[in-house]
């Protein structure tokens, strides 16, 4: 292998994705016989663990083959792989790539790394979709995720069309919408003050307090959040972008550990990104309502 073959390699090796992946018949067992189904099983071969039930059209893309689609799709010498990542979900029915590219969004006060997240399946549950996501290197502070905007998200179904798609369909497009459109929400955050009864709402992510008896959980939910939020706006400033990341940060350091596959699955697929979506969404209305009007 040449030197990118090996460092492709090495990446998937470390990220745990160097296994390969068969399509078999699917049957099931009667009293006395088998009997064939017109259905596929999804079998990953180094632990001959069943992975899915998938129908003809689906088509098995080995990790090997989906991060090459992925880099071809960002385009030569316009990634790092050494500081990427990728992983699975439940024992490889689900993986993703993490991959840093070339390109940063201005924030503003500050300058924010951008990555390319892809996101498959082996189970037949999700297509191969892209998404951008940003971090600040400062604190390794992780942004916002637009995987579950259509209107920001790039699609390829596993099929015999993935095939042929790439020179032609790169991702181009869906970087510069997502990071313009980044870098103008975060730029006006940084214009707003919110006031203390918002600042209390945004603690209300975690778990709110009504009164009532309140869970020993949600009270150490609340103070770790309230650590990061004082410890950000006192960083980056007491504005609605600080506030932001705050919850980022939270986010980043406070949930679960750092840099783990659960971690990632939490954070950029589950109720971390969940999270994330919900702080900007009500940040913007508030600044709406504030008098500040996002176009």
């Amino acid at each position: 292998m040449n030197g990118i073959e090996n460092k492709k390699a090495d990446f998937l090796s470390k990220g745990g994705l160097d296994f390969l992946v068969d399509k078999v018949d699917l049957v099931t067992s009667g009293i006395e016989d088998s009997i064939g189904t017109p259905y596929y099983a999804t079998v990953r071969q180094d632990t001959m663990s069943v992975l899915g039930c998938v129908t003809d059209r689906y088509v098995v893309k080995q990790n090997h083959e989906l991060l090459d689609v992925i880099l071809e799709k960002i385009g030569d010498e316009r990634y790092d792989l050494s500081h990427s990542k990728c992983g699975q979900f439940k024992g490889g029915k689900k993986v993703f790539f993490f991959i840093k590219i070339n390109k940063q969004v201005d924030f503003g006060h500050e300058m924010a790394d951008t990555y390319v997240y892809a996101v498959s399946s082996h189970d037949g549950s999700a297509r191969l979709a892209f998404g951008i996501t940003t971090k600040l290197h400062s604190c390794s502070n992780m942004f916002g995720l637009l995987m579950a905007d259509k209107d920001n998200q790039h699609i390829m179904k596993h099929t015999k069309r993935m095939e042929g798609l790439v020179e032609h369909n790169k991702l181009d497009e869906l970087i510069h919408r997502n990071t313009q459109g980044l870098s103008k929400v975060m730029r006006t955050l940084a214009t707003g003050i919110p006031n203390k009864e918002f600042i209390l709402k945004m603690l209300d992510l975690v778990g709110k307090v009504d009164g009532q008896r309140v869970m020993s959980e949600t009270v150490r939910k609340r103070a770790e959040l309230t650590d990061s939020i004082n410890s950000e706006m006192s960083a980056k400033g007491a504005s609605y972008y600080g506030l932001f990341n705050g919850v980022t940060h939270y986010l980043t350091h406070k949930t679960k550990d750092s840099g783990t596959d659960e971690w990632f699955d939490y954070n950029l697929n589950g109720k971390g990104s969940e999270m994330v979506s919900t702080a900007l969404k009500i940040s913007v209305n508030q600044m709406k309502q504030d008098g500040v009007w996002l176009n």
